[in-house]
């Protein structure tokens, strides 16, 4: 910020008025990157202008933080398990998956074609050895670089005038060889596999040398990703393990998959006519079910790994755009531009999502470290830019001349849709939109596993949340999960390894863990009943063996909720209350349920066995432990069992709505169905012939 001393001795009185009124102007101009964030957020994200626009918004932060030769992006300090220039070739990378598409159909474009000649400068400088300040490096086995390396085989397949024909031909021969380092290394059994095949057929597509054979060798192995269902999960199909996440529904495997159906069958060098058919009939039964994954407004159920990869979860349909897909019916190009640009809109018109130089943040709904891998670098949350895939398709096609639809109301008029190979029940009962989940367990450790496979309910409005650390229930804040702790609320456990027993046809999903060899817990999810019901209901069965012998506490807790009521900028923690009132933010408990009311809506839990025992309270939980708000209570029912008790059960009815953002505390209607849901069972064999739990 400049600093300018006022020299009262040389310009006189008048003098020094104009320089203090100059140095206050100076000191209270926005900063650039202030105007650009502000550029952002009030972008409608509504046309094809407006998304080119929001791209080059995006981009500046990433070329501010560029270096010379343009190889290197780096935004931040925090580190990754890989190494510092991998990270600093990642917010090169990263930036071409919205770059390349807007290259490959309108590379004159005002705003970026600077930055189209800027990126291949920078993929020169990275690819020479001789260039220190700039070189990626030699790749080694697992390295974060072969990653990275698909956004160019990408870049070259669909945008070589920009990408590849200007280059001179050692610059050229630099790149090919560079890049041919990911064949013949090791690479994990899961998406990665995708990158070698995008990195030869990006060379293939340019007549560089590439290996056919990695691309064959990859597509058949990712086959037995495969079930007999035709779903893909993030690794080879095994009983025991399986990770059905965005990776396996969305911005990786499905979006990789029809990228390659897209761009084999524009050029005949490059056909492979029986695996893009293949791949095409896939997407097509895939898309009901990622539908289900979207709300109305646009938010996607946080769930699983790499949430601060943001909108690319809405990557898969950017494919299924710029693949040309046959659609099933009924959806409509309308429908499938509806759910990209609301789910775009959701997260970038939110300041909270950005830096002040309007770079993005590591986080979902706001910025946080807690929620984040070992693999997110400060500019790993540009993969984003997967969904800016439909750049590539010209103002006149289909999917930008048809106007945005609402989202399919279909999916709305049902209360339940059951997807059995990811052991997932999807609702949007009472206009909230979360998923019940019978548990993914996760082939290889990453942090916070069990918070993010393993809870019970993931929702759009309430997201979910993770440890902030080991001690505490608040540090735990163990939401929509049954938690236990042996040492008197010390250390809590949640499910982490799962045996799924499977879905019933009335939508009841059961499944059974063992938080200590000694302990066994069946639990069932039942979904609502109805369209209107703003509840789901959990039951557990609780059997120990009579070798362990401590006492137990348990929580069953509902959907962490925004804790704070008054203006924003100036808000308070939500008070105690005697009970629930409408138009009041508050907190209330009675030894049968408890419930929070916040301007994002009521989040409360109900004891349906109170014949069992149990005490409904409002819990503080530590700030930054949920990924959608940063304050947060969690509504729970907290249990007991004596040491010696061999069986328990437990049941509770989550009980969430979420208010609109323009009405929050005005939304009037809901007090009295959650006075009325608040009748329990006079014993286990009611409830059992009631819920058909068998």
């Amino acid at each position: 910020m400049p600093r300018i001393t006022p020299t009262i001795g040389l310009i006189g009185a008048s003098g020094i008025v104009l320089s203090a009124c100059y140095t206050i102007f100076l000191f209270n101009r926005p900063s650039p990157g202030a105007y650009s964030t502000k550029s952002i957020i009030s972008n409608p994200v509504a046309s094809r202008d407006d998304l080119i626009r929001l791209l080059s918004d995006l981009l500046h932060p990433l070329v501010e933080a560029q270096s010379e030769g343009g190889a290197r992006v780096s935004l931040g300090h925090t580190g990754t398990h890989f190494d510092s220039v991998a990270a600093e070739m990642e917010g090169y990378a990263r930036a071409l998956w919205g770059l390349a598409p807007l290259m490959a159909s309108d590379p004159d474009h005002p705003l970026l074609k600077d930055l189209g000649k800027k990126w291949r400068e920078g993929l020169e400088a990275g690819t020479d050895p001789s260039r220190e300040d700039e070189y990626w490096g030699d790749p080694t086995d697992m390295d974060q670089r072969f990653v990275e390396m698909a956004a160019i085989g990408i870049s070259l397949a669909i945008a070589p005038d920009t990408f590849w024909n200007p280059l001179s031909p050692e610059a050229k021969k630099r790149v090919n060889a560079w890049l041919l380092r990911c064949n013949g290394r090791g690479f994990p059994t899961n998406n990665w596999r995708f990158f070698r095949v995008l990195v030869n057929l990006g060379l293939k597509s340019v007549d560089a040398e590439y290996d056919q054979k990695s691309i064959d060798d990859e597509l058949e192995f990712m086959e037995s990703f495969y079930g007999e269902h035709g779903f893909p999960s993030d690794c080879p199909q095994n009983p025991s393990n399986g990770a059905y996440d965005y990776y396996a529904t969305s911005f990786a495997i499905p979006f990789y998959s029809l990228l390659y159906a897209a761009i084999t069958s524009r050029s005949p060098k490059l056909a492979d006519p029986e695996r893009a058919e293949k791949y095409r009939q896939r997407a097509k039964e895939n898309i009901p079910n990622v539908l289900n994954l979207f709300a109305p407004d646009g938010a996607g159920i946080p769930f699983g790994r790499s949430m601060t990869y943001r909108f690319a979860i809405s990557s898969f349909f950017a494919a299924v755009a710029y693949d040309g897909l046959e659609l099933p019916q009924p959806y409509t190009w309308g429908v499938i531009k509806g759910i990209i640009l609301r789910n775009i809109r959701w997260f970038t018109q939110k300041p909270q999502v950005f830096n002040r130089d309007g770079s993005l943040t590591i986080g979902w709904a706001y910025p946080s470290l807690f929620m984040s891998e070992d693999y997110n670098s400060p500019q790993s949350p540009y993969w984003a830019l997967k969904s800016f895939f439909i750049l590539a398709l010209p103002e006149s096609h289909p999917f930008w001349s048809s106007e945005e639809e609402q989202y399919p109301s279909e999916l709305l008029e049902k209360p339940w849709t059951a997807v059995k190979p990811w052991m997932q029940i999807f609702t949007h009962s009472a206009g909230h939109t979360y998923l019940l989940n019978g548990g993914t367990n996760v082939a290889f450790p990453l942090r916070q596993t069990a918070e993010k496979y393993n809870k019970f309910a993931y929702s759009s409005s309430f997201g979910f949340s993770v440890p902030t650390g080991a001690l505490m229930f608040a540090q735990h804040s163990p939401d929509s999960v049954l938690a236990l702790s042996d040492d008197g609320g010390l250390k809590w456990k949640v499910p982490y390894k799962v045996e799924h027993l499977g879905i019933s046809d009335r939508g009841v999903l059961k499944a059974r863990w063992f938080p200590w060899p000694e302990v066994k817990i069946t639990t069932w999810l039942v979904p609502p009943s109805t369209t209107s019901t703003p509840y789901h209901t959990r039951v557990h069965h609780i059997s120990i063996s009579s070798s362990f012998n401590r006492d137990l506490r348990l929580a069953d807790s509902g959907f962490a909720i925004h804790s704070h009521f008054g203006p924003e900028g100036s808000e308070r923690r939500i008070p105690v209350l005697g009970k629930p009132a409408e138009g009041v933010a508050g907190r209330s408990s009675i030894e049968t349920s408890a419930v929070a009311v916040s301007r994002k809506g009521v989040s409360g839990v109900i004891n349906l066995l109170s014949v069992q025992g149990g005490k409904g309270r409002v819990e503080d939980v530590d700030g930054n432990t949920n990924l959608i708000s940063p304050r947060t209570v969690l509504p729970t029912i907290f249990h007991e069992l004596k040491a010696g008790e061999e069986e328990k059960w437990i049941a509770t009815r989550v009980w969430a709505l979420p208010f609109s953002e323009s009405e929050g505390l005005k939304t009037k209607g809901w007090l009295e169905g959650w006075e009325d849901s608040q009748k329990g069972y006079g014993s286990i064999e009611e409830l059992k012939k009631d819920l058909r739990i068998t």
